[in-house]
């Protein structure tokens, strides 16, 4: 690298002072006659002198050089110009910014001195002094700052060209300086534009603290310092004092691995390898996936699980899932969710336990082609606590409405194939098996009259076959025919109201009264020969409309019905594009010819209300009533106020008759940039107690760290703690 007795010849000859100095030393020249007289010697020192030697001219390293200042001089002894006061020297796409700036046109050597800015392109560097050679574009610099958002390097002295800087007792450090900051300290570091940092015999750490070791450390630019890094501590009842560690360390973009270390004073160590991986691959197809793992030799009181069984010593589990474009039409997607038994996640990861309480496992494969899909599902029960229905495995054919030429019809099959198997919940117990063949085809007619009218008349047929039957048959054979129509009406008035307070900009209401009828003939029978193996869910909603929506085929009700719906959307226009909804309110109710025991002519009116008039506000509800006695049979819904960062507030209400009577409270302020005070209150209005009392603390640390402390009271019959002391750290990214 250059050296302080580094002499090149200079390429330069005409072009050491740009077409804009010397008007700035002319200036400083007729206040100063001195300068006049070093200046009309600078000039010519700089061009007769060379071209009368004889020898031929070397073109410009890189251009053009151009220097400015305030005030300018003439080394005589050491035929260098000095530039002072703001000054700046520009090659090509390097700026050079600095107290004082002294050039030799000899060695095309530039040297800065006091508050030294050195820029290439987006790179930037800050020094004490700066030594720059044009013949290269090689520098050496003491003292150093550089490196681009979010990441920034320091040390005592570097070097480097326009490709790579190395950096001498070097600091790395994400963000700002400060106390909380990860690091990585090191003899040396290596920083190539775009690409990569590579440092030597480093540290890392937080802040002073730094006692990892690592002999060598190569980072690539393109992926964070750390994907993930997080902290937890706290008491609860059940669990004694814990510690939660998790680091995640990146190897792409998208891509890290790491894991959880948890320890428990009542209940010993966990162990949690992690990983998640997003990779792109030619053709944009994208490989992504994700694992959570958990392992730990429980020494504390277990309890029992939801089937009423001793819960194991050895616990563990394994939540894998995948998705991969194999090729632009082939997709595979898998999820495995193993659990040793059903309270594991509940007791060490409640956060995962309260997302997911019913875990499924399968593996998809669906092939898409550009009229139909074929796919295949394999169901599998690692759990034996779960109720499943395991495919092993089902193979669909699917072909969407399609147009048959001319004649305005639409046909649409499907069509499949499945072994199933259901076991109820616990080992031992008895298993249903069936192998059925499925098939539905139907024609429909769509028919419209300009915007404002469409009606599909369809009819179709489905034929079940099982090759296992039950009750006393060994195969059995169902037939299905379907009737009815689907029909909608489309009206839409504007009025030109204007409100600046709620930012409405003209109204526009749009109301759609919709109809659909459904017949299906004798959809009960066979109900003695069929094994039940798909059959409902619990579901208060409105069912499925359609015999080839429905899924529960195992077990179909009785299917003779007229949907009445009538839907609702106020809109006004965006302020960007557009327009935006202000208020939808949707309405619906089915009419029952045909009833299963225990059913009413009509269904329950069930309404979903959206209202967001504004940034700050929105309501939403869900209300189902029933119609002869107007008694509220289940309310769901939602109010939430925000005033941006500074607060906001979601308040919750469930109700279900007989069954559910709630009250969730989510609320949080700003106390000021750094502080944020945290509510969450549940309570139960059936049984007139608080079950969960949660309060708060959250803590910015240079917009690095989030620390939050919680204090958490819980009453009722529960698993869990009646108390407990939360204390997590989790970085912001870096």
């Amino acid at each position: 690298m250059a050296s302080g007795s580094r002499r090149l010849k200079s390429p330069l000859d005409k072009p050491l002072i740009s077409k804009r100095l010397p008007s700035v030393i002319f200036r400083q020249s007729l206040r100063y006659p001195f300068s006049l007289c070093l200046l009309l010697l600078s000039a010519a020192l700089l061009s007769p002198a060379q071209e009368e030697s004889g020898e031929p001219t070397p073109a410009p390293a890189a251009g053009e050089a151009q220097l400015s200042a305030e005030r300018s001089a003439f080394d005589e002894i050491s035929g260098e110009v000095i530039f002072s006061g703001g000054a700046r020297f520009s090659d090509g796409e390097t700026l050079l910014e600095a107290d004082e700036i002294r050039y030799s046109h000899t060695t095309g050597e530039a040297v800065a001195a006091g508050h030294v800015a050195f820029t290439r392109g987006r790179e930037r560097l800050l020094a004490d002094s700066l030594h720059y050679w044009r013949a290269d574009k090689s520098f050496r610099a003491q003292n150093i700052r550089l490196g681009r958002a979010p990441y920034y390097i320091s040390g005592t002295s570097a070097e480097g060209t326009g490709d790579e800087v190395l950096v001498h007792d070097a600091l790395l450090i994400a963000h700002e300086p400060g106390a909380f900051q990860p690091r990585i300290a090191a003899r040396s570091v290596r920083y190539r534009h775009d690409r990569d940092v590579v440092a030597r015999n480093a540290r890392f750490g937080i802040g002073a603290f730094t006692p990892i070791v690592l002999p060598k450390f190569t980072y690539r630019l393109n992926i964070p310092l750390a994907s993930s890094l997080s902290f937890d501590a706290g008491y609860r009842s059940t669990l004694g004092a814990f510690a939660e560690t998790g680091l995640y360390l990146p190897l792409g973009p998208d891509t890290r691995i790491g894991g959880v270390v948890s320890g428990y004073s009542k209940r010993g160590v966990m162990l949690g390898p992690e990983a998640h991986y997003e990779i792109e691959r030619s053709a944009g197809l994208i490989t992504a996936g994700d694992l959570q793992t958990g392992f730990i030799n429980d020494y504390g009181d277990r309890l029992s699980d939801r089937l009423g069984r001793a819960v194991p010593k050895h616990r563990s589990f394994i939540q894998w899932w995948h998705s991969q474009d194999v090729t632009e039409r082939l997709q595979l997607s898998a999820q495995l969710h193993y659990w040793e038994d059903s309270e594991v996640l509940r007791d060490f990861r409640p956060s995962l336990f309260y997302r997911n309480q019913s875990p499924d496992t399968y593996v998809q494969a669906v092939y898409a082609a550009d009229r139909f899909f074929v796919s295949g599902l394999a169901r599998l029960r690692p759990n034996d606590f779960a109720a499943v229905q395991e495919r092993l495995p089902e193979l669909r054919f699917d072909l969407p409405a399609l147009r048959l030429g001319a004649s305005g019809l639409h046909a649409q099959l499907q069509a499949s194939a499945a072994a199933l198997r259901e076991r109820p919940p616990g080992s031992g117990a008895a298993s249903t098996r069936s192998d059925r063949l499925d098939t539905y085809a139907a024609l429909s007619r769509p028919i419209s009259h300009a915007d404002w009218f469409s009606l599909t008349p369809i009819v179709g047929a489905r034929a079940t076959h099982y090759a296992k039957a039950s009750g006393g048959k060994r195969r059995y054979t169902r037939l299905l025919g379907e009737f009815g129509f689907d029909a909608a009406l489309r009206a839409s008035k504007t009025w030109n109201y204007q409100n600046p307070v709620w930012q409405i900009d003209g109204l526009r209401h749009l109301l759609t009264p919709t109809l659909g009828y459904r017949y299906v003939p004798q959809a009960t029978k066979g109900r003695t020969w069929i094994p039940p193996i798909d059959t409902a869910p619990f579901s208060s909603y409105l069912p499925v409309l359609g015999l080839g929506d429905t899924r529960n085929i195992d077990a179909l009700e009785p299917q003779h019905l007229l949907r009445l719906g009538l839907n609702n959307t106020w809109q006004t226009r965006a302020a960007d594009y557009g327009s935006r909804d202000l208020l939808t309110l949707d309405l619906a109710q089915d009419l029952r010819f045909d009833r299963a025991a225990g059913q009413r002519r009509g269904s329950d009116l069930h309404a979903a209300l959206a209202f967001m008039p504004a940034p700050w506000l929105q309501f939403d509800l869900y209300q189902r009533t029933r119609v002869d006695d107007f008694s509220l049979r289940e309310v769901n819904a939602g109010l939430t106020l925000r005033d941006g960062p500074a607060w906001s507030l979601r308040l919750d209400s469930h109700y279900l008759r007989r069954e559910i009577n709630e009250y969730v409270l989510r609320y949080e302020v700003a106390v000021n940039e750094a502080i944020t005070l945290l509510t969450r209150l549940h309570y139960d209005s059936r049984r007139s107690r608080f079950n969960e009392q949660a309060y708060g603390l959250r803590q910015n640390l240079g917009n690095i760290w989030s620390v939050q402390y919680t204090v958490s009271i819980y009453d009722g019959r529960r698993r869990e703690s009646d108390f407990g002391f939360n204390f997590s750290v989790q970085a912001l990214g870096f």
